[in-house]
């Protein structure tokens, strides 16, 4: 770090640079305790929203007022029978499904998109869980997932978020996509579900669409015979209760038989307003809306009039009693960190590997500084250990960028280590002096950087020889906990 030139020059040096540096040290040291006092508030918040869900804001609008005293209940089956019209939509893995091909089996529909960064996230996991468990008991169920957002989700971006979530079982659970008009047609019109494409001031990221967060039970002869709340956990265990024959399976309600006050029929009627006939390149005016007849007070039956399109934490009860525990597992390290891969938007998936990657780098520069430095050449040894403290402060930035990240779209603070055994003793011994250790490092490599402009050579040497294996240590452990964290367990050589 130190260097050889004139006396004025080295003035100008230190004058030059000791400020900078002393601003640098401030701020990389407010950012330590902004992100300190950040995860501290998520935690807080976290277990605030497990313990009261029902403040959090509805992210799914009602199709039509509830009146007082009206039934809430999220569970809702055998209501009036209506068969779902004919369809066909492509399937991510190739070719097509249509409602013929599941006469003769029963099914389970879920309503999602892959920008989505609110509630689809929770559903899709939610029907992981659900596809896994009742894989023993009721290998023949199906499982069919719909993107409500079609125009974005193409076969093959819709193929690669359900990646996420099938792990490679593709018999059992299906993704389909095609035209908008078609599917918001057979969401309204079939499913007596909400959907409805949101533009202007209420299209933000993550929130193209509006959508009913239910998931729904077909039976055999393609009738939806109940709905269950996506986003919550007691639902889905009941349905899983009802698909591996624990609670017996619902039958479709009686026909739609209204009528008026003369006694003539009344035909009540679901709209969803054109996009463009056979076009999905133009934009609807308000998006697919529920109507009833002009003769109606209220909705079908079977219309989702709930507003429960809250996004429960990642881990939690949801704020109400859960099921007794062999009713229900705890979300598993693997689930957990699926669940946040699903919700980060796309940057912030990539950041870990930017950060092991710049770890990596700091880590070079601080060995060949070493090198440099032992070799008596301390001109390319102050311009290794300069890029290097500008590595890490980089990846402090991007680290930041990525907690805030996981703060604003899941609510949690990190991934759990997923490994046990002599793993799950060994990890937290590394984490938690490599995190202990890093907020150290800001503040000494700066000091050693101001004895080097000020020619304190001895003062320099001393702490360098602190600060050298810190840094170090906390660049090499940082790589080696990205690798547990995302590549565990490490792949083996195959016999």
């Amino acid at each position: 770090m130190a260097y050889q030139g004139s006396s004025d020059h080295i003035q100008n040096r230190r004058r030059g640079i000791s400020r900078p540096a002393l601003l640098v040290g401030a701020v990389l040291w407010a950012a330590v305790f902004v992100l300190l006092g950040t995860l501290w508030k998520g935690r807080q918040e976290g277990s605030a929203v497990a313990q009261d869900t029902e403040s959090t804001e509805s992210t799914e609008p009602a199709a039509a007022p509830v009146t007082p005293g009206e039934s809430r209940a999220s569970v809702k089956l055998s209501f009036p029978a209506k068969p779902l019209p004919d369809f066909e939509f492509d399937e991510v893995m190739g070719g097509t499904l249509s409602l013929d091909d599941l006469k003769g089996k029963r099914w389970v529909a879920s309503f999602v998109f892959s920008r989505c960064t609110t509630s689809c996230p929770m559903i899709s996991a939610a029907v992981m869980r659900l596809h896994e468990r009742v894989a023993k008991n009721a290998p023949e169920v199906l499982f069919v997932t719909f993107t409500v957002d079609p125009k974005y989700d193409t076969v093959e971006v819709f193929r690669n978020y359900s990646e996420t979530f099938t792990k490679g079982e593709r018999d059992r659970w299906k993704f389909l996509t095609g035209s908008q008009q078609k599917i918001y047609e057979l969401v309204v019109n079939g499913f007596g579900l909400y959907v409805k494409e949101n533009l202007g001031a209420s299209r933000l990221p993550g929130l193209e669409v509006a959508h009913s967060n239910r998931v729904v039970l077909v039976n055999e002869a393609g009738i939806p015979v109940g709905t269950f709340l996506g986003t919550r956990e007691e639902d889905m265990v009941k349905l899983r209760r009802i698909l591996t024959g624990r609670e017996e399976f619902p039958e479709p309600g009686p026909g739609l038989t209204f009528s008026t006050s003369d006694g003539s029929p009344l035909n009540i009627q679901f709209e969803v307003k054109p996009v463009t006939p056979e076009s999905d390149d133009a934009e609807p005016e308000t998006g697919a809306e529920t109507e009833t007849g002009p003769d109606s007070e209220s909705p079908a039956p079977n219309v989702d009039t709930d507003d429960d399109a809250q996004v429960p934490p990642l881990s939690g009860d949801g704020g109400e009693s859960l099921p007794s525990p062999d009713e229900t597992d705890p979300v598993s390290a693997a689930e957990h960190n699926r669940l946040i891969d699903a919700r980060l938007p796309d940057w912030a998936r990539r950041l870990p590997s930017v950060n092991a990657g710049l770890n990596t780098l700091a880590a070079l520069l601080l060995l060949a500084g070493l090198f440099a430095i032992r070799r008596q050449n301390r001109i390319l040894h102050r311009n290794l250990m300069l890029t290097a403290f500008g590595t890490s402060a980089v990846f402090l930035a991007s680290y930041l960028a990525y907690h805030y990240a996981l703060g604003e779209y899941t609510g949690e603070h990190g991934k759990k280590f997923g490994g046990d055994g002599l793993a799950a003793a060994v990890y937290p011994w590394i984490l938690w002096p490599h995190v202990i250790l890093a907020v150290f490092v800001p503040v000494l490599a700066i000091r050693v950087f101001l004895h080097a402009f000020a020619e304190r050579w001895d003062a320099h040497k001393k702490l360098a020889r602190i600060t050298f294996p810190i840094w170090m240590y906390v660049s090499v452990t940082g790589v080696v906990i990205y690798g547990m964290l995302y590549h565990w367990p490490w792949p083996a050589a195959e016999g």
